[in-house]
């Protein structure tokens, strides 16, 4: 099971109540999108097509994409955006899987 941390102040920052202000879908968007990098170990990189497989009307994904950039917790990058500040709450790919290499060694029998 992967794990994603979310700041426990997350809902009062700054960025997020401004992003829920100008679209409160955007805010719904992001712990989804910030579950599923965890869970395919991204590094907090969500595809566009991820995106839009989870909102599929243009209009709303536009307002919500635009107020998770526009306030700077989503940076594009490259066809998708980079979760802003990801590695500082969250463990690398690199990491996650030298530890679970770790966990199954030590479990093995022996």
């Amino acid at each position: 099971m992967a794990w994603v941390r979310i700041d426990d102040d997350f809902f009062s920052h700054p960025k997020v109540v401004h992003a829920w202000s100008i679209c409160p879908t955007s805010i719904g968007l992001w712990p989804m999108t910030a579950a599923a990098a965890g869970r395919h170990l991204t590094d907090g990189y969500v595809t566009g097509d991820f995106v839009r497989q989870l909102m599929p009307r243009t209009r709303q994904r536009d307002q919500a994409v635009s107020a998770l950039v526009d306030t700077g917790l989503w940076v594009p990058n490259g066809t998708g955006w980079q979760i802003h500040d990801w590695q500082d709450y969250n463990e690398s790919r690199e990491r996650v899987l030298k530890r679970r290499k770790a966990d199954a060694m030590r479990k093995r029998p022996r």
